[in-house]
């Protein structure tokens, strides 16, 4: 005889795990009713990594992307090695036509000489040809980005004009103005020739400082180009300072002979001169062999590029696109 009391059975009771239409739970879990078992649901496994076309190609390749060095091959530079070797010796020939035409010759020949003006248009010639090329391979190398300024070879020829012309200006100021500065009244002259000569000054640093920055694009050392200039000023002043501490005084003693006006032209114009001479050489020759060596560079990139896009596999049709079915 069942008891009335007892509870009613359950309509639905919990499937076993024979049961193949429901979760299967634990046979402890039928038998007492009052413990929960929420309903899972089988969620699928993320992949560790996309699968794209790039990657779809390395699992079948086993390669990643290719990155090249270089994108396009060494530009084509103008060659400058012959103008800075062509510069040299005209330097040096000016130095020496000088000093020989002063002693051969007489007092004041050297501004008539043919050889001594012929060789310092070629020495100029020759440097403003050089600074010319050397910025055009600069721009060739480096191009300017947007807040840098251009390389620009007639700018660079235009500064070297002004820097020629400049110390002419000032002395032919002086011949005119001379005896006037000399006189401590008249101050007229002195403020008219002391603007002239800063001005001059100026003009003659512009075309170093413009050479300097431009080599410092490519690499070249800022301080060796600057040096250019610096060097050759100080030469200047130390000759000047010799002149006017009494050597022309000490000379003029028994009579200027050609030896003496040899010796004067020497310290006042052959110093400054030599010194200018061995600065551009250290100068110019620094300047293209960074050029040079920034060149090899992206040739050796080129070179390497091309060797490992040959060496990369020949795609499979995993990685081919697919293309359209083409109607008949």
């Amino acid at each position: 005889m069942s008891d009335p009391l007892a509870d009613p059975p359950d309509d639905d009771p919990p499937k076993r795990d024979s049961d193949p239409d429901g979760p299967r739970l634990p046979a402890s879990v039928g038998s007492n009713p009052s413990i929960v078992v929420p309903p899972s649901h089988a969620e699928p496994a993320e992949p560790d990594t996309p699968v794209g076309p790039d990657s779809a190609h390395d699992l079948v390749t086993g390669h990643g992307r290719f990155s090249p060095l270089r994108s396009d091959p060494p530009p084509l530079l103008l060659t400058t090695w012959w103008l800075r070797y062509a510069l040299f010796t005209t330097l040096f020939a000016a130095l020496g036509s000088t000093v020989w035409t002063e002693y051969t010759g007489e007092a004041g020949d050297i501004g008539t000489s043919v050889v001594v003006i012929g060789s310092h248009v070629s020495a100029a010639v020759f440097l403003v040809a050089w600074s010319v090329l050397a910025m055009h391979n600069v721009e060739t190398l480096v191009p300017a980005r947007r807040y840098q300024s251009k390389s620009r070879g007639w700018l660079a020829a235009v500064l070297w004009m002004l820097a020629f012309a400049a110390p002419a200006g000032v002395a032919l100021m002086y011949d005119r103005v001379g005896d006037r500065l000399a006189d401590s009244e008249d101050r007229l002259a002195v403020v008219a020739f002391v603007p002239a000569v800063f001005t001059a000054f100026v003009l003659v640093w512009l075309p170093f400082r413009y050479c300097a920055r431009h080599a410092a694009r490519v690499g070249a050392p800022h301080r060796t180009v600057i040096a250019w200039f610096w060097v050759t000023l100080l030469a200047l002043v130390g000759a000047l300072a010799i002149d006017a501490l009494g050597m022309q005084v000490l000379l003029e003693q028994d009579g200027l002979t050609a030896a003496d006006r040899t010796i004067g032209v020497a310290v006042v114009y052959g110093l400054p001169m030599l010194v200018f001479a061995l600065a551009t050489a250290r100068a110019t020759t620094v300047f293209d062999e960074v050029v040079d060596l920034r060149w090899r560079r992206w040739k050796s990139e080129w070179e390497q590029t091309l060797r490992d896009l040959a060496a990369q596999p020949t795609p499979g049709p995993e990685a081919s696109p697919t293309l359209p079915a083409r109607e008949s």
